[in-house]
């Protein structure tokens, strides 16, 4: 009997502020609420980072056969919301879905003080479920991050890793063990079991010049043209599979180890941020043929 793959996430946890307005032309949500008329605005408090990339997994886990071993707060109270904002995030009204529910785009993103904290399965858990992929959120910039980090994947060993990258990029302890690729039970590394994902305005922060909001073509010729341009990310430009999202409409995809064009998957209907540019159909996959 095939046993179930599981995957483990594992990484920094933020509490972020949701603020929003409603108004009585919005779905009637005042409607019958004493107290309330005109605009309101709402706050609701929601876990990002390595707690949303676990809840989304194990929604669809049913569906595609996984079993998803998430993040838990840790004792020391870093987990509560009410006390550690990670950020404030205001969002805009965008058209009604189709089922007629009021939708919402980001407008901003405003970091406060409060550092994203280090959210792990507990390690007996970890290792009785033998993940064969590790998804790690952050890159675990204080040794309090990455010393458990580095454990964890030293003592699972995951067939694969998954690991979004924040800045600063391609630095740092964690970086050092996993660039290489997931270690197997000989210690021989397998780099093409490593994938890393990283978000275009971390790149952009790091000085790659990519456009936003011209066209995708556009974006697509800076990424050629400028994604080697700053020697310190040499060891991200060459990982074997590099993942870069333009917000939650495109991305590229990127072997830097092999002589292969680079692909980016786009919705033609939407530029990176949800800017609307035409109909067409609801995705496409573009083949960026000039070499890097």
């Amino acid at each position: 009997m095939t046993s179930t793959p599981v995957v483990l996430v594992a990484g920094a946890v933020s509490h972020d502020y949701l603020i929003y307005p409603m108004s009585a032309q919005q779905g009637g949500f005042l409607q019958g609420r004493p107290g309330l008329g005109g605009d309101d605005t709402r706050v609701v408090v929601r876990a990002g980072g390595a707690e949303l990339v676990s809840q989304l997994l194990t929604a669809v886990a049913p569906e595609h056969g996984l079993e998803v071993l998430g993040p838990v707060a840790q004792s020391n109270g870093t987990s509560c919301y009410k006390d550690h904002a990670t950020a404030l995030v205001d969002l805009e009204p965008k058209e009604p879905s189709s089922s007629g529910d009021p939708s919402f785009g980001v407008l901003q993103v405003r970091n406060v003080e409060d550092h994203p904290a280090w959210q792990a399965p507990p390690l007996t858990e970890a290792l009785k479920a033998a993940p064969d992929t590790v998804i790690i959120v952050g890159s675990a910039v204080s040794a309090g991050d990455w010393e458990p980090a580095i454990d964890l994947l030293q003592r699972v060993r995951p067939r694969y890793i998954i690991h979004h990258m924040t800045r600063p990029l391609a630095t740092g302890k964690l970086w050092d063990v996993i660039r290489n690729g997931p270690q197997t039970s000989s210690g021989v590394p397998e780099p093409d079991h490593l994938f890393v994902i990283v978000d275009a305005y971390d790149l952009r922060a790091e000085g790659i010049n990519l456009s936003q909001g011209l066209s995708w073509e556009a974006t697509s010729e800076d990424f050629v043209r400028n994604l080697g341009s700053n020697g310190r990310l040499d060891t991200l430009v060459t990982c074997p599979n590099l993942i870069v999202r333009f917000g939650n409409e495109g991305v590229i995809y990127h072997r830097g180890r092999d002589a292969v064009n680079p692909r980016l998957h786009f919705d033609p209907k939407h530029m990176e941020c949800g800017a609307t540019v035409a109909t067409a159909p609801r995705m496409v996959i573009f083949i960026i043929t000039k070499s890097l």
